[in-house]
C-alpha cells in the first residue's frame, strides 16, 4: 500500500493523458467514456474481459481521463458522424440527454428496455421511482441510471469509547447532543491525561453544519432548496428555523464544542493514519469512518441515527438513490438490443459484483457459510482495485448488490454496513429529481453562486461571532437574499417543479 500511495503521488504531479487508450481493435462495438482513475486503463482491466466471456459482446474501448476532452467529445458528435456506438460512464447532464435524443445522436432506449434489459426491467417493476427518475419530461429515455440501495450518506460517527468513558447514551435530540459534547470537553474522553485535546464535534464548513438543521425540522440539497408537502419551493436559509440553527451552533462554538479549525480543515489535514495516536473527535461527519481514520478505529465509532425535532427524525438523502445518464447509445450502434443486452448483466447480482469485486474464485471466494472474502493474490496486488473493477472514478451503470455485500466475512464492516442501512432509511430526498434544459441550468447557476455563497460566508461569520445573531441581522440576511436574486431563483424552480411534477 505504500509503494500503491508513493506511486500515485508521483503521478499525480505528471499531466495525465486526455484520451488513454483505445483498445481492443476490431471490436464488435465501439464504446467510449470517462474514467479518470490513475493507473486504470480499460482495455487492460479485467472487468471488460470478463464481461466478454459472460455476454459475447467485444469493445474497441475508448477511455478518456480529462472530463474537459470528454466533454469536448460528447459535443462533437453528431447523427450519421463518426461516433461510439456506446457510452459508458457517460456523465450526461439533462439537458445533454435532450440535446442529443434531438440531434440524432442518442438512440430513445424506452421501447427497448422491457424485452432486453430483463434484470433492470424487474427493478424498475418493484420500484417505479426509477424509470420516473431517468424518463424526461417528453417520456423519453436517453440514459440507464447507477442504483444504490443503501446510498452514501454525510453520516455524523459518534466515538463509542467516549461515550462509555463519559457514561453517556447516545444522544437523540439536540438538547441531548450538547450534553454529550460537553461531557467530551470536560472529561477527558480519551484517557490520555491531556483535558484539552479532545475535539466534541468535528465538521468541515457550512457543508456539514447545514446538515445539522435536521434537529430543527430542516433538509435541504445543495441549492438550500426543499419541497413542501403541497408543492411550494421553499428556501431553507429564509426559515425561520434556521435562525434558530445558526444560534445553536454560536453556542456550541462559544463553548468549545465545535472543532476550532472546522472553517479552515481539510480531509487531508485532519486524516488520521496511525493507529496509536489519541483519538480526538467525539463526533464527526464523514461519509465512512475509514475514510477518516485507520481501520483499526473501525469498531469505535458508531453511525449516529438522526436527532428529532417534534418527536420524529429525518435526514437530508444525499446519496443519490439514482445516478442518471450513466449509460446511452448511438444512432452509430447497429444492433442495440445486444449492447442493451450487455449493459443489463451490470443489473444482474453477478455483473455487479463483477464490476464491484472482480471474478469468483480468482478475486474472491465464497466460503461454505455463504459468506465471501477477497484471496490472497487480490489482497497481496496494489493495484487489484484498478486493474480488476471498474466501480471508482464516474459512476458506472447497475446497483449495488447489497446481499452480497452483507456477506462480507469482516465483522467490523459488516456492523458498519448494517447501520448505515438503518441510517438510510431515516433519509429523505428534499427536493426531486428535476431535468434542467441549458438554459435553466445556466440561468440557476448564475443565482446559486452568489446565493449560496453568501449563505454560506453568513453561517461562518455567525457562527464564529463576528457578526451578532439579532432579529435585525436576520432581516438583514433576508433582504441581502432578496437582492442576490432569491426570489427569482425561487420562481425559476417552482416552475420547474409544477411543469415536471404535473401541479
Amino acid at each position: 500500500m505504500k509503494r500503491l500511495i508513493l506511486l500515485l503521488l508521483i503521478l499525480a504531479c505528471l499531466a495525465s493523458a486526455c484520451l488513454l487508450s483505445a483498445g481492443a481493435e476490431g471490436g464488435d462495438y465501439v464504446l467510449a467514456g470517462y474514467d479518470p482513475t490513475q493507473y486504470r486503463s480499460w482495455p487492460e482491466n479485467a472487468f471488460f474481459a470478463s464481461m466478454e466471456e459472460l455476454t459475447g459482446v467485444r469493445f474497441e474501448l475508448k477511455q478518456y481521463t480529462a472530463i474537459s476532452s470528454w466533454e469536448e467529445a460528447k459535443a462533437s458528435y453528431t447523427a450519421g458522424g463518426d461516433m461510439p456506438d456506446v457510452l459508458f460512464k457517460a456523465q450526461l447532464s439533462g439537458y445533454e440527454c435532450a440535446e442529443m435524443l434531438d440531434k440524432g445522436v442518442l438512440v430513445d432506449l424506452k421501447p427497448y428496455l422491457e424485452t432486453h434489459c430483463p434484470h433492470f426491467w424487474a427493478m424498475v417493476r418493484e420500484d417505479d421511482s426509477i424509470l420516473d427518475a431517468i424518463t424526461l419530461p417528453d417520456g423519453r429515455i436517453a440514459a440507464l441510471p447507477y442504483i444504490s440501495e443503501t446510498p452514501t450518506q454525510n453520516v455524523m460517527w459518534i466515538n463509542k469509547k467516549f461515550l462509555a468513558r463519559t457514561g453517556k447514551a447516545a444522544p437523540t435530540t439536540w438538547d441531548e447532543m450538547t450534553e454529550v459534547l460537553r461531557a467530551f470537553r470536560d472529561m477527558d474522553a480519551n484517557s490520555n491525561g491531556d483535558p484539552n485535546d479532545e475535539i466534541p464535534m468535528g465538521f468541515l464548513g457550512p457543508y456539514d453544519l447545514k446538515y445539522l438543521g435536521h434537529a430543527f425540522g430542516l433538509i435541504a440539497n445543495d441549492y438550500n432548496l426543499y419541497v413542501t408537502d403541497s408543492g411550494e419551493v421553499r428556501y431553507m436559509p429564509a426559515e425561520e428555523r434556521f435562525m434558530l440553527l445558526m444560534a445553536g451552533l454560536r453556542e456550541w462554538y462559544k463553548e468549545g464544542l465545535l472543532d476550532p479549525a472546522g472553517f479552515t480543515s481539510s480531509d487531508m489535514l485532519r486524516a488520521v493514519t496511525d493507529a496509536n495516536k489519541p483519538q480526538r473527535y467525539g463526533v464527526v461527519f464523514a461519509p465512512m469512518v475509514t475514510t477518516l481514520f485507520p481501520s483499526e478505529w473501525l469498531e469505535d465509532y458508531a453511525c449516529l441515527m438522526p436527532l428529532q425535532w417534534e418527536g420524529e427524525a429525518c435526514y437530508r438523502d444525499v446519496g443519490l438513490h439514482i445516478v442518471r445518464g450513466t449509460f446511452a447509445v448511438t444512432t452509430h450502434c447497429q444492433d442495440v438490443g445486444e449492447v442493451l443486452e450487455w449493459v443489463d448483466m451490470m443489473y444482474s447480482e453477478e455483473g455487479s459484483v463483477l464490476a464491484a469485486v472482480g471474478k469468483r474464485n480468482s478475486d474472491y471466494v465464497v466460503d461454505g457459510d455463504g459468506s465471501w472474502r477477497l484471496t490472497e493474490s487480490a489482497k497481496s496486488d496494489s493495484y487489484y482495485t484498478v486493474s480488476h473493477t471498474i466501480t471508482s472514478g464516474a459512476e458506472i451503470p447497475g446497483y449495488s448488490a447489497e446481499e452480497f455485500n452483507a456477506r462480507f466475512n469482516d465483522s467490523g464492516l459488516k456492523t458498519m454496513l448494517d447501520a448505515l442501512h438503518a441510517f438510510n432509511e431515516k433519509c429523505r430526498l428534499p427536493f426531486p429529481y428535476l431535468y434542467l434544459t441549458r438554459e435553466e441550468s445556466t440561468k440557476i447557476t448564475s443565482l446559486q453562486e452568489k446565493l449560496g455563497y453568501f449563505v454560506d460566508m453568513q453561517i461562518a461569520r455567525w457562527v464564529l461571532g463576528e457578526e451578532e445573531i439579532t432579529a435585525g441581522s436576520g432581516e438583514n440576511f433576508i433582504s441581502a437574499l432578496k437582492e442576490a436574486g432569491l426570489d427569482e431563483f425561487l420562481a425559476l424552480w417552482q416552475g420547474i417543479y409544477d411543469a415536471q411534477e404535473g401541479r
